[in-house]
């Protein structure tokens, strides 16, 4: 089957396109700003493309001979609506066979991306082609659970920190075995919706003491408001800069639910679809620290 796989340097793109040629796929790496296109070559990606997707034409010209997309929306950027919309139009265009989303667990809550993603299934629903949308909890990330303790020795939340507040957390190596295996079973999983969601709901202090647990110390939260974050992020925050103003929106929104409710779910489906155990937030810091001491 020939995929185009968008945000093909991300988070999801990097791991799931050498399972995507494992399983015999041709695998278009779309990706938004020139560079690195050696490395998504070197990962197996058979033709490389760069551009704006949320433009109609660039993004059926991306699409030109493919069977299947597996569309991951520019997170934190206020063209992520834009970008889905027009996905679905160029999928139409191009005649795609099957679009796999990757949306977000609980699309319908008042979180900036989630609306987002919500107005995108919408869309898409209505749109009569064969779609699969998976929605996947909080991941797990090393950039926030285990950089940040191996750089500075604290945890940082951006929310507030409580001991009753729940989350669920995903393993990306989950989340892309069951995107791989989406995309390669085809009609199998045509009009599904996916809630993906890890075996654990951790509380900010639960993660801290796991955490605290592998590497042998005790690690301090750190609560950081979204100005903090954003500061972190880009250095100093300029409110010039469009997508800098929107980043801290969709913190403060974030901020916002997570400080309040909890975000978890049932880990049933995901197991459905692996075939095994999901990956416990434990299972993901033994492993993410032992590849950071190699």
């Amino acid at each position: 089957m020939r995929i185009l796989l968008t945000a093909s340097g991300g988070n999801q793109g990097k791991l799931l396109l050498p399972k995507l040629v494992a399983a015999g796929h041709w695998v278009r790496a779309a990706r938004l700003h020139a560079g690195g296109e050696a490395v998504l070559k070197a990962l197996g990606a058979s033709d490389v493309v760069v551009g704006d997707l949320s433009d109609l034409d660039a993004y059926t010209r991306a699409l030109e001979g493919c069977d299947a997309v597996y569309h991951v929306g520019p997170s934190g950027s206020d063209r992520e609506l834009e970008s889905g919309l027009t996905m679905i139009e160029a999928a139409r265009r191009a005649g795609v066979r099957h679009i796999v989303l990757s949306s977000v667990h609980y699309s319908i809550i008042n979180i900036v991306q989630h609306r987002y993603k919500r107005d995108i299934e919408e869309k898409l629903y209505e749109s009569g082609l064969n779609y699969t949308v998976l929605k996947p909890c909080d991941f797990m990330m090393k950039q926030l659970y285990i950089n940040p303790v191996l750089r500075d020795g604290v945890l940082p939340f951006f929310w507030k920190i409580s001991d009753s507040r729940r989350g669920s957390l995903i393993d990306l190596h989950d989340l892309t075995d069951v995107a791989a295996k989406v995309l390669t079973e085809g009609a199998k999983h045509y009009f599904a919706n996916y809630e993906l969601i890890g075996p654990d709901k951790l509380t900010a202090p639960d993660i801290a003491r796991i955490v605290s647990r592998v590497i042998g110390r005790e690690i301090p939260l750190r609560q950081w408001s979204p100005a903090e974050r954003v500061e972190k992020m880009f250095g100093t925050y300029d409110p010039s800069q469009a997508f800098q103003t929107h980043t801290l929106e969709v913190l403060e929104s974030i901020n916002a639910w997570y400080s309040n409710y909890d975000f978890v779910g049932n880990p049933n489906v995901l197991e459905w679809l692996l075939g095994r155990k999901p990956t416990t937030f434990e299972q993901f810091v033994r492993r993410s620290l032992a590849e950071a001491a190699q």
